[in-house]
């Protein structure tokens, strides 16, 4: 066999350098990525190691909870300090961090930028679509005693992804009372400030607790009850413990002592002894109630064997195990409601009506109930039927909903009415295209 070098040799390769192929010398520095670079390389189990214990360093010099090495910002950084030490190689630390003002500099540039953005896309979808959503909400910090204000924004992009963003936080005039007229004149001034469009609140729905000043606020706009704290103040009431103290007394019995419960084993650090956590009782959030007795139920008997060997066991004795039992039971559903309520990753408000009547028949009567659970089940019932209102824009969203469109919680004569109301806002709203569109007139009118 004859070797050819024109056919079998590297002549091909020599014609290509010469046609413009550049070296890495002639192309000024760049690299042409290899081959091995988009192969995933196993770190050694020592350098990994040396990580984990750098991590541990960073959270006991900085004071930092373990739990924000799971961060996203976190990992976003450590990425791109991984990406420059790729690029640029070892380099110092303190050469690539900026300086703290640097960053706080940086973050109000950063704010302005994003805001400005978030206004420009909501000015656009003004002239697209019908509505946006807002939320609005004022609380005030502990420390400095200053009252805050903010709003959120929620909208579907034309690529159906549901969006929430924060339009801003401010902090609200001190010297000015927290009334309505004043709430609404900070919310216009805010947004104008911005540069919103003013013509969008005709079409924003703001869905808000039912603090009188933010209803009064609002009043003159489209405005939702949040369902979330609606529940809340569902089982405030229905909770009272000194109504309860008449008409159930076991059951504020048991209430208050397994609030007292947990917090004595937290004060004398038998708490720590428990397989698993006991929580608190808060005085505003009422899923805490939910949340404090099912942590009592889930170590009840170890917590007393422990509370045995100190002979301190009157401290359990109060909480009586069947009302506990049948409390977490009963207050699970709402807590449940509350959690998918409150979400801002999807749609809520096709979930309304379908809590409502979920919890209307959890309340209900039931044959093998005793006359406490008659009562409890009865004080939750009257504060949903008079604390939640069904609207029909709840109605409508659940029927749009492929899955709940036959309406079947409803009664014969209320699908009838939806689906009146349906094509009653159908008509308007092909007549109100019509009126602006002279071609969509003439192909409703043919």
């Amino acid at each position: 066999m004859k070797y050819d070098s024109k056919r079998t040799g590297n002549s091909a390769l020599q014609r290509h350098v010469d046609k413009g192929c550049k070296t890495t010398e002639d192309a000024g520095g760049l690299v042409q990525t290899s081959i091995a670079a988009f192969a995933t390389r196993r770190i050694p189990l020592q350098e990994t190691k040396k990580i984990t214990e750098k991590c541990v360093a960073f959270c006991c010099k900085d004071l930092r909870p373990f739990r924000c090495i799971e961060g996203e910002g976190f990992r976003e950084l450590a990425q791109q300090l991984i990406n420059v030490g790729a690029v640029y190689g070892p380099v110092a630390a303190q050469d690539v961090l900026p300086d703290p003002t640097t960053v706080s500099k940086r973050c109000h540039e950063m704010a302005k930028e994003e805001r400005k953005r978030l206004v420009a896309q909501l000015n656009e979808i003004n002239e697209e679509v019908k509505t946006i959503g807002m939320t609005t909400d004022i609380w005030t910090e502990d420390f400095h005693k200053l009252s805050y204000m903010a709003i959120t924004c929620h909208f579907v992009t034309r690529t159906f992804k549901l969006v929430s963003k924060v339009l801003t936080t401010a902090v609200f005039p001190q010297e000015e009372a927290k009334t309505g007229d004043n709430i609404r004149r900070e919310i216009l001034r805010l947004l104008t400030e911005y540069g919103l469009d003013m013509s969008l609140l005709n079409k924003v729905v703001w869905v808000t607790d039912q603090g009188s000043n933010i209803i009064s606020a609002l009043r003159p706009y489209h405005r939702l009850d949040c369902q979330d704290h609606l529940y809340n103040t569902v089982m405030r009431y229905a909770l009272d413990l000194k109504e309860l103290a008449e008409e159930a007394p076991t059951v504020s019995e048991t209430i208050e002592a397994t609030k007292a419960l947990v917090k004595y084993v937290k004060k004398t650090g038998i708490a720590a002894l428990l397989s698993k956590t006991v929580n608190q009782m808060g005085d505003t959030r009422f899923s805490t109630v939910y949340l404090t007795l099912n942590s009592v139920r889930s170590v009840y008997q170890e917590l007393r064997q422990k509370l045995e060997d100190r002979a301190e066991s009157w401290w359990i004795d109060a909480v009586c195990p069947d009302v506990l039992h049948f409390l977490v039971e009963f207050l699970q559903p709402f807590y449940e409601a509350q959690c998918e309520l409150e979400g801002d990753q999807y749609s809520t408000i096709n979930l309304v009506l379908l809590w409502f009547e979920r919890l209307k028949r959890h309340c209900g009567k039931k044959t093998s109930d005793t006359p406490y659970q008659v009562i409890i089940r009865g004080r939750h019932l009257h504060w949903i039927l008079r604390k939640v209102e069904i609207k029909d824009l709840h109605r409508i969203a659940t029927f749009l909903w492929p899955k709940y469109s036959q309406l079947r919680m409803l009664s014969a004569s209320g699908r009838d009415d939806l689906h009146l109301e349906v094509r009653r806002q159908l008509s308007d709203h092909h007549t109100e295209e019509a009126s602006t569109d002279p071609g969509s007139r003439r192909i409703l009118h043919s």
